[in-house]
């Protein structure tokens, strides 16, 4: 199992941080695309936009979208998993003739050495802009950090995922809420996802939750993924971000891999996830049935969907959750499947 041990501190939003978003705006279009000839740099920048979003928010179908939509820019993407086995860029290895994927860590901490090197090696090529996913518990101010060290990139925005059917739970969660509410607060542009899932009083209730936290944010409803590129890209010329040179602790996290996952019949594994009361934050992979098909497996809380699959990809299922423990047993509980 992978551990980040540290415990997380909620944070809350003051009269001052909301001054320093507004004064965020002169200072991102200052620095963003709309230089003056005075400021504009001599040598190129590679613009690059960071997706950021908890766990199982949507941050890889807003991703994939793009990559079908990518009108004249030539985009290159760096995926960043939790896990070992790289889901996320699997499910979009087809979509980028340039895809760098970074697992098993955080980008924000552990793999940092690692981001930075991707990004000075993509500067030097003709990429109009790099789209990083980041994991879902990675803070995006030590990213943004990382970004801005590097002379030859700047940070054409942050953009955050929220998924509203899960908003009220997760802030509730100290565990979770000091996270959450850094990814909304530093981004410029906040992606809310699944309106074809939810209500219209659950969105009202999600905008208000978001701008509570992240005063003056720029919040747009989305469903299956479907954004304009033209708003991510750029983002920070007309989003307002919150930004915050305050530390908070890494998001205590742990993660294993069930592999091989199967035979399993996917029957068998929907009663179980149905009647299973796990602990997991997210689930995500693929499982073989007794007659080797494929199927796609999706977990966010309690929430799971299993699909078809028709491509190759690896038998093994991710699973990431607040503890060990937690982990452990739903390790468990997916490993008595082998027995039926």
């Amino acid at each position: 199992m992978t551990r980040c041990s540290k415990v997380n501190q909620r944070t809350k939003p003051t009269l001052d941080a909301v001054d320093a978003a507004w004064s965020s705006v002169l200072s991102t279009l200052r620095f963003a695309r709309l230089h003056s000839k005075e400021e504009q740099p001599l040598q190129r920048q590679l613009d690059v936009t960071l997706l950021t979003g908890f766990l199982g928010s949507g941050k890889t179908t807003v991703l994939s979208h793009l990559l079908e939509h990518p009108g004249d820019l030539r985009i290159a993407v760096i995926v960043n998993d939790v896990g070992a086995v790289e889901v996320d860029a699997h499910l979009i290895r087809d979509m980028t003739s340039q895809q760098i994927s970074l697992s098993n860590g955080c980008v924000c901490c552990a793999l940092s050495n690692d981001l930075s090197d991707q990004l000075q090696q993509l500067s030097a090529d003709l990429y109009d802009v790099v789209l990083i996913e980041a994991s879902g518990v990675a803070d995006p101010v030590n990213i943004s950090h990382v970004i801005h060290g590097l002379p030859a990139c700047r940070l054409d925005g942050i953009v955050a995922v929220a998924d509203p059917t899960s908003l009220d739970t997760y802030l509730d969660n100290p565990q979770i809420a000091s996270l959450l509410s850094r990814q909304l607060q530093t981004a410029h542009l906040v992606l809310l996802s699944k309106s074809d899932l939810t209500d219209e009083a659950q969105q009202h209730r999600a905008i208000d939750l978001i701008s509570a936290i992240a005063p003056g944010s720029r919040i747009i409803s989305i469903r299956k993924g479907e954004i304009d590129l033209a708003l991510v890209v750029g983002a920070a010329i007309n989003g307002v971000s919150m930004p915050s040179n305050e530390e908070i602790d890494a998001f205590p996290f742990a993660s294993t891999v069930v592999s091989p996952a199967g035979p399993w019949h996917p029957t068998d594994v929907g009663r179980l996830l149905d009647k299973a009361d796990h602990q997991l934050l997210r689930g995500k992979g693929w499982f073989a049935d007794g007659k080797k098909n494929l199927y796609q497996l999706q977990i966010v809380g309690r929430r799971w969907s299993i699909d078809g699959w028709r491509n190759d990809a690896p038998c093994a299922v991710v699973l990431i959750g607040a503890h060990e423990g937690n982990v452990a047993a739903a390790e468990t509980m997916f490993r008595s499947l082998d027995q039926l």
